[in-house]
């Protein structure tokens, strides 16, 4: 895994790192501050970072050359280029809660959609440009590890993976990929201690391998295929109807990009199409597709956030081959177009 040193430029009104060249890039970062270089700890037990204070809190643990965690609790005021050079690893960005902004009329209506993970693999080397939202605070955990040799560390098959991680694994495919994935209220609470630490000295460093290890191994189930397990076929779960719905939602949370049709699903839960979409129009208040939609739509905003994809490329990702049906589904329930909220929200 390399994980380069950041460095950092305020950002000049106007400037747009998504069009500009490389040459324009690499300019812009000729007299950059150093945000982020490593350095041994007093025990010399792993090496941390501290970014620079005036960008936020940031705090960088570097546990050994194949794992490092980030915890990030910023609010910056103005807006800055953030660049590093990195390569074969892959990253589980939690993120506590995801919020989406409806308007009814005039009136704002802000619904908790729950915590969520952006996974990132890049196998080769790449020269990262982010932006980060300014008058918001940022705060989320990343745990980044080598990806090469990730299964065998793990003692893990990737066959048990989506095809898209596989690929990458397998050397098909040598450019960067991002899914984001909804998860579960259950894991709301998972990096809460990361912003109170229970420990300091040389515990420190035991307690960070021990979270390094549950949030990868956490991010790793997750990821497993959900796709593959509906291939199995039904189960007939003797559960109540309302945990069978759950369940369904489970699926949708990490399928949405490419969602079973509805008699596939149904046909896993043991259940009817008819019981299926009137449970789940009872439980959520909307329609299998509404679902699926905002769904993808959140997981659009995330990525936009990040800035680390086109738009075409992220209307790709969260699985809109149509990039016109992209851009009407994220303006209905967003109030702007993709480019429009990613222009907004770096000023």
């Amino acid at each position: 895994m390399i994980y380069g040193d950041e460095y950092c430029v305020h950002m000049a009104p106007g400037f747009d790192p998504e069009v500009a060249s490389t040459a324009e890039l690499r300019a812009l970062f000729e007299n950059a501050t150093c945000i982020s270089r490593f350095h041994a700890s007093s025990d010399n037990r792993f090496i941390k970072y501290i970014s620079d204070s005036a960008l936020g809190r940031s705090h960088c643990y570097k546990l050994d050359e194949d794992r490092m965690i980030e915890i990030n609790d910023s609010f910056l005021r103005e807006p800055i280029v953030i660049h590093n050079e990195v390569a074969d690893l892959i990253s589980f960005q939690f993120v506590s809660s995801v919020k989406r902004s409806e308007f009814l009329g005039e009136r704002k209506n802000v619904h908790d959609l729950g915590p969520a993970i952006i996974v990132s693999a890049l196998p080769g080397r790449e020269l990262t440009y982010r932006v980060p939202k300014v008058n918001e605070t940022i705060r989320h955990v990343v745990v980044y590890t080598t990806l090469s040799n990730l299964m065998e560390r793990m003692g893990e098959n990737s066959e048990d993976y989506p095809g898209w991680l596989r690929d990458i694994l397998d050397g098909e495919h040598d450019q960067p990929r991002q899914r984001v994935l909804f998860l579960e209220d259950v894991h709301r609470e998972l990096t809460w201690s990361f912003f109170h630490l229970p420990v300091s000295g040389r515990l420190l460093n035991h307690w960070m391998f021990a979270k390094f290890h549950e949030l990868l191994s956490i991010g790793l189930q997750i990821l497993k295929n959900d796709q593959a397990y509906l291939e199995r076929g039904a189960e007939h779960p003797a559960v109540p109807h309302g945990d069978i719905i759950r369940r369904a939602t489970t699926i949708l949370n990490r399928e949405y990009a490419n969602p079973p049709t509805l008699p596939q699903l149904a046909r896993h839960l043991g259940i009817s199409e008819t019981q299926l979409k009137s449970g789940f129009k009872s439980l959520h208040g909307a329609t299998i597709r509404q679902y699926i939609i905002a769904r993808r739509v959140e997981a659009a905003r995330l990525l936009l956030n990040e800035n680390r994809h086109s738009i075409s490329e992220i209307a790709d990702i969260v699985g809109y081959q149509d990039h016109s049906a992209f851009s009407r589904a994220f303006r209905r329930l967003n109030g702007c177009t993709p480019k429009g909220w990613r222009r907004s929200h770096r000023h």
